[in-house]
């Protein structure tokens, strides 16, 4: 029993209780009391609704009292799902082991809406759909009658235009008869997979882990420079004696060429010498995509390119899975031919971590840097050292870079907040830290303008970024300084990196999640008032990169789905210009709660309701399956859904 309820009466009410304990807690913890404000926001997202300040200013004509009568009925649907039950949590979707128990679910999204895992018996074998013989034979996990997959096969998805996008670029689809668009290339009545001639076949997808490596990684036989922590000296010479470790292979193998781990032997390990001066990245007037979980994708960033972006990152990957070789976070650092300059992002806790990843990046992967997080909010990643946590742990922060810069011959940048609450940011005298290391190959770092308490909600501070990079030593070789946080127009972008001593590099976020045409406003100078069906062409070229990527196979049909309707919970934020009272609008300023658009599709982009975006992605994608249900990973306080 807390110290509050023990001093309260019985009969106290729940509103004197909790003033009891706020008032408590002022008196035993005053400094947490201001951490408290940092949070608001995220406690209690209506607490700002009728305050002026944090309304968008929409044209009276456009704001409706209740929910549109052009959008579907509610009244089959709950909330911010579709079609859950309150049981549907513990139904047998859920992940099992191979023995049939059920495996523990740990994190926050453990109770989302998954779809059912499709059964391997009812997929046909690689091997029979290319037209040859499986070795395996009967053992075999997957069926090989093709004909009873033809007489059960489903009716192709007639949304897509132009039919399998594989088939379109690589002139064969390696799906076959699985191909949910399969009547563009496969005889219906055989099941013959065709194959046509393209008159340029397209370089391919970069960064794809080997299969021996793999192996290699899974049985712990991959030979690394980098020693573990436990397999060097104790005491306080630990990070020191491995950082010395990862710095001395580069004076061993300055002879060798540069060479990958051969299939049949992984006895030595060759890396290239560090280069007498790296290529950095330039960053300065240039559009840069910041690394974005679960919707940073590949298909995403494709996207991203088309309307101008110059720099492209991909998601957070966390080292020790990326040590491990599975395949889910190695997907994370896969390049496309179109990212011209590319980088990926790493979590991790410590010095081993981070310098045995970047040994496998640096042998079996093609980056033009590599960025170190230290920002990261959430707690799975904090609770392990990594993260914004990292920017407390300057001895293991300080090591963490040596062996890391030893261990690329690319640069590598730093991605931090400003420290872990508001009371006491840290920013400005962790960066002339780092710039009086004097490490070679730190090529930028970045400062997200909120503490790790407040995650994303409140306003960036501009004002103490550019603190921070005014920071720096004027003795000493500067560090350029890119400012992150809340750039939604071009104005907000000239405005911000107007501050002495910020790079002119627009570093965009949930910006360009919530406007993927944001790099062209910035580049034009203009405010663009895209059309409805403008943004409907946006999604359908997302989904033709989703199905190249994911495959057109029900489960890569399903998996573009899913990343869809993640990418339509921040899409739906955006109210077009001409809707506005004024052109000037944040991203953080909250919007009617019922709207309607200048025509019924611009209505229905303008839902924050699951089951109107599911509508939106079955314009695109065919009827979801049977059951089908969705809850969004990442929710916003200013545009909290509807029910």
């Amino acid at each position: 029993m807390s110290l509050a309820r023990r001093n309260q009466p019985k009969s106290t009410s729940t509103g004197s209780l909790h003033n009891a304990q706020h008032s408590i807690r002022r008196r035993l913890f005053p400094q947490t009391m201001q951490l408290d404000s940092d949070t608001i926001d995220m406690a209690n997202p209506n607490a700002a609704d009728n305050d002026d300040l944090f309304s968008l200013k929409v044209k009276p004509e456009y704001v409706l009292t209740a929910r549109s009568a052009v959008l579907p009925s509610l009244s089959a649907t709950n909330g911010d799902t579709v079609g859950r039950q309150p049981d549907d949590r513990d139904t047998k979707d859920s992940r099992s082991d191979k023995k049939g128990k059920k495996k523990k679910q740990r994190g926050m999204n453990k109770k989302r809406p998954r779809d059912k895992r499709i059964d391997q018996a009812e997929k046909l074998c690689a091997a029979v759909l290319n037209g040859g013989s499986c070795t395996y034979g009967d053992s075999c996990r997957f069926s090989h009658d093709v004909k009873a997959y033809l007489a059960n096969r489903p009716d192709d998805i007639k949304e897509v235009e132009g039919g399998c996008p594989n088939f379109n670029v690589h002139g064969k689809c390696c799906h076959g008869v699985m191909c949910r668009l399969g009547s563009s290339h496969v005889n219906m009545s055989t099941g013959e997979n065709l194959i046509k001639e393209v008159t340029s076949q397209p370089k391919p997808v970069m960064n794809l882990l080997d299969k021996n490596v793999q192996q290699q990684l899974r049985r712990n036989n991959y030979v690394f420079k980098c020693k573990r922590h436990f397999e060097t000296k104790e005491g306080e010479a630990r990070n020191q004696d491995a950082a010395a470790a990862a710095l001395e292979h580069i004076e061993d193998v300055e002879s060798t060429a540069k060479n990958a781990v051969e299939a049949d032997s992984c006895s030595k390990l060759h890396m290239a010498p560090l280069p007498t001066k790296r290529k950095l990245v330039d960053f300065s007037n240039k559009v840069y995509i910041a690394p974005l979980t679960t919707v940073g994708n590949l298909p995403f960033r494709r996207v991203m390119k088309r309307f101008g972006a110059d720099i492209t990152c991909g998601e957070m990957a966390v080292a020790t899975s990326i040590l491990e070789g599975k395949p889910q976070e190695w997907a994370l650092l896969k390049r496309h031919p179109e990212e011209d300059v590319f980088g990926v992002q790493l979590a991790a806790g410590y010095l081993d971590q981070f310098t045995r990843a970047c040994e496998l990046i640096e042998a079996h992967a093609k980056v033009d840097f590599v960025d170190l997080n230290l920002g990261c909010p959430l707690d799975l990643i904090c609770n392990k050292g990594a993260g914004a946590c990292l920017m407390l742990r300057e001895n293991r922060l300080k090591p963490s870079l040596q062996g890391v810069t030893a261990a690329l011959t690319c640069p590598v940048t730093v991605k931090m907040r400003t420290g872990w609450d508001t009371v006491k940011p840290i920013a400005h005298t962790l960066v002339p830290r780092i710039q009086s290391w004097g490490l070679d190959g730190i090529g930028a770092i970045m400062v997200h303008g909120r503490s790790r308490l407040q995650r994303y909600s409140k306003e960036a501070d501009w004002d103490y970024i550019a603190k921070v990079a005014a920071s720096q030593d004027s003795a000493l070789p500067r560090i350029p300084l890119i400012g992150n946080g809340d750039i939604y127009t071009y104005v907000d972008y000239e405005q911000n990196v107007a501050r002495e001593g910020l790079s002119t590099c627009a570093m965009l976020g949930r910006g360009a999640l919530i406007k993927p045409w944001l790099p062209t406003e910035i580049k034009e100078q203009r405010h663009w008032d895209i059309s409805a069906s403008e943004r409907l062409d946006i999604l359908k070229e997302f989904v033709r990169f989703g199905l190249e990527h994911w495959g057109s196979d029900q489960q890569g049909v399903n998996n573009c789905r899913r990343f869809l309707l993640e990418w339509m919970s921040f899409l739906h934020r955006y109210v077009p210009v001409g809707m506005l009272e004024t052109v000037s609008c944040g991203m953080n300023l909250r919007p009617p709660k019922y709207m309607q658009g200048r025509n019924d599709l611009e209505t229905l982009f303008l839902s924050s309701q699951c089951s109107d975006w599911i509508k939106i992605s079955e314009i695109l994608l065919g009827p979801v399956p049977v059951n089908f249900q969705f809850e969004p990973k990442h929710k916003a306080n200013s545009h909290h859904i509807e029910g």
